[in-house]
């Protein structure tokens, strides 16, 4: 718990630079509380796409399989493009990396997004057109793959 905790502040600080500001922390009253346990700064912003698509490999990849991990990469990264923008993922991360961390999961969640980002694993070409993955109970015609039990959907058919 220490690691992750010591992972998130050194992730909060290079990428929004939440100690290096000058800025007085902030009070109580600027955090959330998010899934009830993990308190983050309120103006905590992580739109970084390498970050946000890790942290949508490690909670979607249940699997130790590279391909899963680099197809979810892939997907996340086309639906930011697909959107235009990058959401939020600070509350994510920060459960992410504060409740049941894996460091492990973590690393390989950024080795698949770095991969796919560099052109060093290419995406099954079923796949590389999906810009959202949905679990396959729910998937309907537009799923363009599956692996496992998640459906890979959406983009240009």
């Amino acid at each position: 718990m220490a690691t992750a905790r010591t992972f998130l502040a050194a992730l909060c600080l290079a990428l929004s630079g939440c100690a290096a500001t000058g800025q007085p922390e902030p009070s109580p009253a600027a955090e959330v509380t998010t899934d009830g346990e993990v308190t983050i700064p309120a103006d905590l912003v992580i739109s970084s796409p390498r970050i946000c698509a890790a942290l949508a490999v490690y909670e979607l990849s249940e699997h130790d399989d590279w391909g899963l991990r680099a197809t979810i990469a892939g997907t996340a990264l086309n639906g930011f493009r697909a959107a235009e923008r990058v959401p939020n993922c600070a509350a994510g991360v920060a459960v992410a990396l504060t409740k049941n961390f894996s460091e492990r999961r973590w690393l390989l969640a950024l080795e698949a997004v770095d991969a796919v980002t560099s052109g060093s694993y290419s995406v099954p070409l079923a796949c590389a057109r999906a810009t959202a993955v949905v679990p396959l109970s729910a998937a309907d015609a537009r799923a363009h793959c599956v692996i496992y039990d998640l459906a890979f959907v959406g983009g240009a058919q």
